[in-house]
């Protein structure tokens, strides 16, 4: 699971999960999306397929990629353990702005 997190922190590999959200495309049309030169996405499609976030089928002369949920949803599913820490977190700081909003002097 830390080489998913590795793999995702590059931005170039989330814009290409980004393109690849909607469903499989080849690599002609994620150069198109991400801005990104051809070589440069083939190296983070390597990258992202190498970590089971994205797989591969040929047809022809086509590479078609897509998006491996499995690896992602247990990245998700880690993650989800320290939900209750944030929204604690957001909890407790909105309570001190109220209480900061109730004793402010308004201008």
């Amino acid at each position: 699971m830390a080489d998913v997190f590795r793999v995702l922190a590059e931005p170039s590999r989330r814009s290409l999960l980004e393109a690849l959200r909607e469903g499989e495309l080849p690599v002609k049309e994620l150069v198109r999306r991400t801005h990104m030169s051809q070589p440069a996405v083939s190296k983070q499609l390597r990258i992202l397929k190498d970590s089971g976030l994205v797989s591969l089928r040929v047809t022809g002369r086509h590479h078609l990629y897509s998006v491996q949920g499995r690896s992602l949803r247990q990245a998700s599913e880690w993650l989800s353990y320290y939900e209750h820490f944030w929204r604690e977190g957001l909890g407790r700081m909105d309570e001190a702005l109220q209480r900061e909003g109730g004793t402010r002097k308004r201008p």
